[in-house]
């Protein structure tokens, strides 16, 4: 695979350096000039000018020579031409991290200079120069870059002696850049030469310097006639802070050293931390007090840390020098006299931090000795459980003591509490959150201090068990209460086995005297319950006591011991005690995702003698999210069960519960909610995502003399789901799906080729997915062409491709691939030979120097082994196959699929009824609904007559389907000469159609009102109207006037008042209907309205004007990748973001549309990346016929890494009217995806340019 030096000059310039300056970053551009006649003219000067005629000529070769990607030529007039020539005295040396072994060695810095008459202009280093009387001045800048700890250097490699043509041509060599740029790779960075490795004298390369910890690079310029000029080119450039150059004065010919601040240059920040204070074992009087100070920043400094010592008013102070370059640190020590029993307070300070810490002595000299006095550590727990597991640590010694407890899980360091214990007194630390729960197995726990160790299997002779056993947790305790002298009192527990398996074990109830501890009397229940696997099973285990005779009030203590938990609690056997609320019962419903809901439930009980009312609160770090005031009788219980949100950030929150009297502390553990779920050599979807999976790179290959082969390697996208498994073959349009040939390396390592290597799909939950790949042997191969060079070698792709070698499938060589999270480790780190990619080169910055992945939010990477069969990554640290480095694929999730699923909705869409029946017929009735919802569901339809419901009947529809449902009206039995309402209503909703049907017949006329039809609500800044139908159904034909009247019952006095009318200008003769469409009220409020004519009044109907509020929603509204964030902070992921999701809410009383835009600006120069707007529908929890959800506008963004801001506007209406809110936000996007051009992956890539000067 390609490695060191696969891309040419543009691939890797100044603006790629640029774009990773936080790693150490340094670019060399090697070239050499060529010089033949060209046609290309600068106009003649003043022939005295020679000098700058000279000058204006290297300025253009210069020019030229940065457009060298095609061949140009630059002509040298006459007058200048035998007096230009080429200087080879001038060499450089680039050296990283001031080590000879991390050098290009000294490289010839070719001139190209005009002399005569002791006047001279040279071309060096990308430079122009001029020599006059006073010294060399610089005319043009050197090609060396440098900004914010990156450095770009671009030289030219200049060969010949003397003009013999006409002009100067630069042309582009590709075979001489190859071999150049692998070179100076290797020499910087292994332990290689320069000269070696352009000799192919080399056989295992190992690194020297890693790329990403190169702090600095120094420039050495020897022997150049323009020395004084780059030193002060450098020290007028560059602050001095980043760039030095030595020595102060520089005279011609002499050494120039440049030295470039790399990597994180920010300015120095001493921080102290970590103070301790130790008796000193030499001399019990003094104390060595120590604090570790530590440069987050990235310059180097020195500054003076300082030391105070208080002993109560004798302060005393002393000082040390320090210098730590960036992220280094140091440990200042003291020893102080602490002769006095007194409190010392011992303060260290830098220049930006203070540390402090106040010791006590109850005699001197004096020791600490941090005992561990005992401990709550149970035996067993469930899998994910979170269990109590205290321990007491007491300082029996003379001092302070200032020590860490360790918490170890099978020797390994798993929790560290640093505590403080004064002399005599006692601390007691929780570590139930670092229990190592979370996976089944058998555990030996530990605990340290400086002075004492614990093992639970040495002092309580057992190890500590999770899953597949059973667990007696007390479910809940029943305590006495309102005891008087003479009572007997009984105490009754319940217990539950929480485990997997069946458990047989003990189970003590015992009531001791609260004051003396004395056990009044005890029971011991053996129990036998079920496990989880067969549905839990619980008991129960009580105690009675004999009467229990008191002279006064006096407290109580009742304990229930099991294996695995005990629980405590009081009552009072006495006349009139007051109360007590005991709490019997805690729960917390764990685990839960961020910001979801959970239930927390906890059981109070009056043990007390007296009713009495108190406040019950459950907590959540001091913030209470249940606050309720209960009284109880004595012995009377109450249980809370409150539903409560779980915080927006995964991490295991203490829960308080408490009354008056008792409190219990409990664990909320938030996980989580991942979308994908790793399974083996598969992964499946959780939640509706879009995700997509691109190859990163292909590693199977050998050498085969002087050319680098490949073998055949496909790829195919695994899905499995509901309607089974599907197999896609990937990239199939390119050399027969061939990831690993030449052709494919170069299209995925070079910005100039396309990269096709990329597949997006939406998955639904509970669907399974891989990419599963198939090796081949290759029976033929034959050289690329035109050539492709990889690690300066040619290349041959397969031409004749044979067996099948390795197939990896659900079924077939499953540990040939291996899918890793954020944080993993990988099964490799190094590549198999030396001309191969490692696994930093294909995931660049997804890997960090010490093997473990670092990636971006929604990364899974999934790693192959192509070579050998039946692999185990346990394996692949050993020499050889296998690394698990032949093809590497980076699954990203891109976006969470969000959708209003609005469940089934319908609407009356009409109904239709005669306007008049006779007396001696029904009428039918028949009405159309559709479900405009997004499910498929069955609503039932009432229709009433005259004031009496007539039937009921259900329809199933499904999603924009509609049915036609009748009914028959029993007119027949109605008096005839008069008009009757009827009214058809969706049982479920408020949706209903109202109308008249006139039963008999009339000589006069008679205008009816047969029907009304209007929305049920609106928005205030819309307008809307009822269609009325009216009918003649007299016997003569006439006129009259169509009116809607409507009050609002939000009014404190409401009235029907006239809204709008219509009268009718023709006669309507008997039996014809006509439409009218009148105005509904537009201000806000609750109406009721009908429609009426001289004759006939319409049903009242409800009409709601409301307002719609749009706005952007301030939390977990921003959908970017696997993760949602909010707009009020800055959103800062690693990776770029395919697809930008924002929330809006209506907070409003109404449903509606609203257009929502996201702009997105580049935050450096404001220019925008993406401008985009979405229609959107959201509905409002108080409208009747719009349920309560938000909208969601997606937008393909579509960002590469970078710092962004933006903006997200919402529209009254549209985008010209007015805003209705807006919110504004920044984005950083980390790179992640560094993939390397070269075979270390450094920031550093080398490229030449081949100019011959002179024939």
């Amino acid at each position: 695979m390609f490695e060191w030096g696969s891309r040419g000059a543009g691939d890797r310039g100044v603006s790629h350096v640029l774009g990773v300056v936080l790693l150490a970053s340094v670019v060399i551009v090697g070239a050499v000039l060529i010089v033949q006649v060209g046609q290309q003219t600068i106009g003649d000067v003043n022939d005295d000018a020679n000098v700058e005629l000279a000058e204006e000529v290297m300025l253009s070769v210069d020019q030229s020579f940065q457009r060298s990607n095609t061949d140009e030529s630059v002509e040298i007039p006459d007058r200048v031409r035998s007096d230009v020539g080429v200087s080879n005295k001038a060499t450089y040396n680039l050296t990283l991290n001031g080590r000879p072994a991390c050098s290009t060695g000294n490289r010839s810095l070719q001139t190209m200079r005009y002399q005569k008459n002791g006047q001279q202009v040279g071309y060096q280093g990308g430079g122009v120069w001029r020599m006059t009387d006073s010294g060399a001045t610089m005319s043009s800048p050197p090609a060396v870059n440098y900004d914010e700890g990156a450095l770009s250097v671009s030289f030219a490699n200049i060969s010949g002696q003397q003009i013999e043509g006409g002009s100067v041509s630069i042309q582009s060599n590709a075979t001489a850049k190859r071999s150049h740029q692998a070179a100076l790779q290797m020499a910087l960075f292994t332990d290689v030469s320069y000269e070696d490795a352009r000799s192919g004298s080399i056989s295992s390369p190992s690194y020297e310097c890693i790329p990403s910890q190169v702090a600095n690079a120094t420039l050495i310029i020897e022997n150049s006639s323009y020395a004084r000029a780059w030193a002060d080119w450098a020290r007028n450039s560059y602050d001095d802070k980043y760039v030095n150059v030595t020595p102060d004065t520089v005279d011609r010919g002499e050494t120039v050293r440049i030295r470039f601040a790399l990597g994180d240059v920010s300015n120095s920040k001493f921080a102290v931390e970590n103070i301790t204070v130790k008796p000193d074992p030499s001399d019990p009087s003094n104390a060595t007090v120590s604090a570790t100070v530590t440069n987050t920043g990235g310059l180097k400094d020195t500054q003076r840390i300082t030391l105070k010592h208080n002993r109560s008013g004798s302060p005393s102070a002393v000082t040390q020098t320090v210098t730590l370059g960036g992220g280094e640190a140091t440990t200042v020590t003291d020893t102080v006299d602490v002769s006095a029993a007194k409190p010392h307070n011992f303060t260290v300070e830098s220049d930006h931090d203070t540390a402090a810490e106040t010791i006590e002595y109850t005699s001197v000299p004096g020791i600490p000795s941090l005992d561990i006095t005992g401990n709550s550590i149970p035996a067993r727990a469930r899998l994910n459980q979170v269990p109590t597991a205290t321990v007491t640590v007491t300082n029996s010694g003379e001092m302070t003591a200032d020590q860490a407890v360790v918490f170890l899980v099978n020797g390994s360091v798993n929790a560290t509490r640093n505590v403080m214990v004064d002399p005599g007194q006692s601390r007691t630390i929780d570590f139930g959150p670092s229990m190592p729960t979370h996976e089944n197995g058998t555990y030996e726990l530990g605990v340290e201090t400086n002075d004492d160790t614990y093992s639970q299997y040495s002092d309580d002779g057992h190890y500590f068990v999770v899953g597949d056993a059973g667990v007696f947790e007390i479910a809940s305790v029943s305590p006495p209460g309102g005891l008087e002298s003479g009572d007997t009192a009984t105490v009754e527990a319940t217990i539950e086995n929480t485990g997997d398996i069946r458990k047989s074990a003990p189970v003590e109830v015992r009531i001791e005297n609260a004051s003396t501890g004395s056990v009044i009397t005890s029971q011991t229940t053996s129990l036998t319950l079920d496990g989880t696997r067969r549905g839990v099973e619980s008991g129960t285990a009580s105690v009675t006591s004999s009467p229990i005779t008191v002279a006064s009030p006096q407290h109580y203590t009742y304990v229930v011991d099991t294996p695995d938990a005990t629980q405590s609690g009081s009552f009072v056997v006495g006349a009139s005690p007051p109360p007590l609320f005991e709490i019997t019962t805690a729960d917390v419903r764990n685990p839960v995702a961020p910001s979801n809901q959970t239930s927390v439930e906890f059981t109070v009980t009056n043990t007390g003698g007296t009713e009495g009312k108190q406040t019950l609160r459950v907590k959540r770090n001091g913030t209470a999210m249940v606050t309720e005031t209960e009284q109880l009788d004595p012995g009377e219980s109450v249980t809370l069960n409150r539903t409560v949100t779980a915080p927006s950030e995964p991490g295991k929150y203490p829960v308080t519960f408490s009354t008056a009297n008792r409190s219990r502390w409990l664990t909320l553990n938030v996980q989580p909610d991942s979308l994908v779920e790793g399974n083996g050599s598969t992964i499946t979807i959780k939640q509706s995502v879009n995700a997509s999976v691109s190859l990163k790179g292909a590693d199977l290959e050998g050498m085969w003399g002087s050319n680098i082969t490949h073998s055949p390697v496909q790829m195919s996208l695994y899905v499995r789901n509901e309607s089974g498994a599907h197999s896609l073959g990937l990239w199939r349009e390119y050399e027969d799906g061939d990831v690993n040939g030449p052709h494919a390396e170069q299209r995925v390592v070079s910005d100039e080729h396309e990269n096709p290597y990329h597949f997006s799909a939406s998955f639904e939950p509970g669907t399974d997915i891989s990419v599963f790949a198939q090796s081949y042997y290759c029976d033929w191969h034959r050289p690329t062409d035109p050539t492709i060079w990889l690690a300066g070698y040619p290349t041959k792709y397969c031409a004749d491709w044979g067996d099948e070698r390795i197939k990896v499938s659900q079924t077939q060589n499953t540990e040939n691939l291996v899918i890793l999270n954020d944080g993993d480790e990988l099964p490799a780190f190094e590549q198999a030979q030396w001309y191969q990619r490692d696994i930093r080169d294909t995931l660049g910055s997804r890997v960090n120097d010490t093997g473990y992945l670092q990636l971006g939010d929604g990364e899974r990477a999934f790693l192959y082994e192509l070579s050998k069969k039946n692999a185990d990554p346990a394996n692949a640290g050993d020499e050889g196959d296998p690394d698990y480095n032949d093809a590497v694929v980076l699954f990203t999730v891109n976006a969470i699929e969000k959708d209003v699923q609005t469940g089934p909705k319908y609407r009356i869409i009409d109904v239709e009824a005669p306007a008049r029946v006779d007396e001696t017929s029904d009428a039918d009735v028949t009405a159309e609904v559709r479900n405009v919802g997004d499910s498929p569901g069955t609503t039932t339809l009432e229709t009433t007559f005259d004031g009496s419901v007539v039937d009921s009947k259900s329809a199933r529809i499904e999603p924009g389907e509609t049915t036609t449902v009748s009914f028959e009206l029993d007119t027949d039995s109605k008096a005839a000469e008069q008009s009757y309402q009827y009214d058809v209503a969706l049982t479920d909703t408020d949706e209903r159609w109202r109308g008249n049907i006139y039963v008999g017949e009339l000589d006069e006329q008679f205008m009816q009102v047969d029907s009304v039809r209007a929305p049920n609500t609106i928005d205030s800044d819309d307008t809307a109207t009822a269609t009325v139908n009216v009918t003649n159904v007299g016997g003569k034909g006439g006129t009259d006037t169509v009116v809607l009247r409507a009050k609002n019952t939000d009014d404190p006095s409401p009235s029907f008042t006239t809204v709008d009318s219509e009268s009718m200008s023709t006669i309507l003769t008997p039996g014809d209907t006509r439409q009218f469409t009148l105005d509904m009220p537009t201000s806000r409020g609750n109406y009721t309205y009908y429609v009426e004519t001289s004759n006939s009044t319409s049903p009242e109907q409800s009409f709601f004007v409301g307002q719609s509020n749009f706005v952007v929603n301030d939390t977990q509204s921003v959908n970017i990748g696997a993760e949602t964030y909010n707009t009020s902070g800055l959103i800062e992921r690693r990776g770029g973001a395919q697809r930008m999701t924002v929330e809006v809410q209506n907070n409003g009383t109404v449903g509606d549309e609203r257009e929502v835009s996201l702009t997105i600006k580049n935050k450096s120069d404001g220019s925008t990346v993406f401008a985009g707007s979405k229609m959107v529908t959201a509905g409002s929890g108080d409208l009747t016929n719009t349920d309560p959800y938000p909208a969601w506008a997606g937008y393909d963004v579509d960002l590469d890494p970078g710092y962004y801001t933006y903006e997200v506007t919402v529209y009254d209406e549209t985008a010209s009217g007015t805003e209705a809110d807006t919110a504004t936000g920044e984005i950083y996007l980390k790179n992640v995806d560094e993939t390397g051009a070269t075979g270390n992956d450094s920031p550093i890539t080398v490229d030449s340019d081949t100019v011959t000067l002179g024939g």
